[in-house]
């Protein structure tokens, strides 16, 4: 990231931290538009490549969302589908639904080209019809009709700020460089502007942060979801969002940068690594609420998967497995739910535009 190194060092005043992620990420030359990061040779692994189990219950989800509250076409729209495991798994699932399959526009929401490839492999794997499958690079485009929307780790992967106060004063996160030792540093930049101070003295009141605490804040995640939210509130429909974060104010750096399975510093590799953060799931779910949208769930994914018939699933397919089989689904199972895995950090938040029928 050559372009980005030089543009900071023209800039005294550094870049905000979430500029800095944007950058490394999402631009032409940015992580997600040129790494493969998923699976066990790459960087990091989500829950649809530990176990099939977890695309299979989203898949009966929902299906049996569909069938009580739709029974008619609709759009099912991932975001960020990454190798294409999860669609698959949930087309592979819900294979014999025949009229669920006939009625479903599949909408991929993707920027990176070679993981299209890798979702198109996949897709056909599943003897799924590509015919039905569009992809798009933003939300803007999909045609309005009811609609149900899911993501795996989509929202984590969104910038943030930070903010601090220390000695009264507010200061932001920004990146700069450094000419003496020529290396990018993060340093707290002092906050001048008046309603900034403000907007954040009222919210470290209403979520009770103090002095040296960090505060998170993702514009880019609240605009994101807002847009979701208004989507199904005009035409109809579910969002299901899966990712690992917090209800209860945190008030620490949640911020972190992982590279071959192993956490590194953020500054490291710029564009060559990823980049997340927690999700502040109270404020979807606040975002969801001035929208007028109904909360019909909002829990761990242990209790997700459980209540909705994982254990019963894998049970089912652990009757024709071999011993390796057998162990290799048990050990993705803990995974999964297992409170010291994903069990407990991983959130399940499901909003509506109506109160469907579960």
């Amino acid at each position: 990231m050559i372009k980005l190194i030089n543009e900071i060092k023209k800039l005294p005043n550094g870049i905000p931290l979430d500029k800095f992620i944007e950058i490394c990420l999402f631009n032409e030359e940015g992580y997600y538009n040129n790494a493969n990061p998923i699976g066990k040779n790459a960087d990091f692994i989500t829950a649809p490549e530990v176990s099939q189990l977890f695309g299979e219950i989203l898949g009966l989800y929902i299906y049996n969302i569909w069938e009580k509250n739709f029974g008619k076409k609709i759009n099912l729209i991932e975001l960020g589908p990454g190798k294409g495991t999860l669609i698959s798994d949930i087309l592979r699932i819900t294979k014999s639904f025949t009229s669920f399959n006939d009625k479903i526009n599949i909408k991929l929401i993707e920027i990176n080209d070679h993981l299209k490839k890798l979702q198109i492999k996949s897709i056909m794997n599943s003897h799924f019809d590509i015919r039905n499958v569009q992809w798009h690079n933003n939300f803007e485009m999909i045609n309005p009709i009811p609609s149900i929307i899911y993501g795996n780790e989509f929202f984590d992967c969104l910038p943030i700020k930070q903010y601090i106060k220390i000695n009264k004063s507010w200061n932001e996160k920004k990146i700069f460089f450094s000419q003496k030792n020529n290396k990018l540093l993060i340093k707290n930049s002092i906050i001048r502007n008046v309603n900034i101070i403000n907007n954040l003295n009222l919210y470290a009141k209403k979520y009770g942060y103090k002095n040296e605490q960090i505060i998170e804040i993702s514009n880019a995640r609240k605009k994101y979801y807002d847009k979701l939210c208004k989507f199904i509130k005009k035409n109809s429909g579910i969002i299901i969002i899966f990712d690992y974060g917090y209800e209860n104010s945190i008030h620490y750096s949640t911020l972190q940068s992982i590279k071959n399975h192993k956490h590194t510093h953020i500054l490291d590799d710029p564009g060559k690594q990823d980049i997340t953060s927690l999700v502040n799931f109270r404020q979807l779910k606040e975002i969801a609420i001035k929208n007028n949208l109904y909360i019909s769930n909002y829990s761990s994914q242990k209790k997700f998967l459980i209540s909705n018939g994982i254990i019963e699933r894998k049970n089912k397919i652990l009757l024709n497995c071999s011993i390796q089989q057998k162990q290799d689904i048990e050990k993705g199972f803990k995974r999964l739910t297992s409170n010291d895995k994903m069990g407990k950090l991983f959130k399940c938040l499901i909003v509506s535009s109506n109160k469907f029928d579960e």
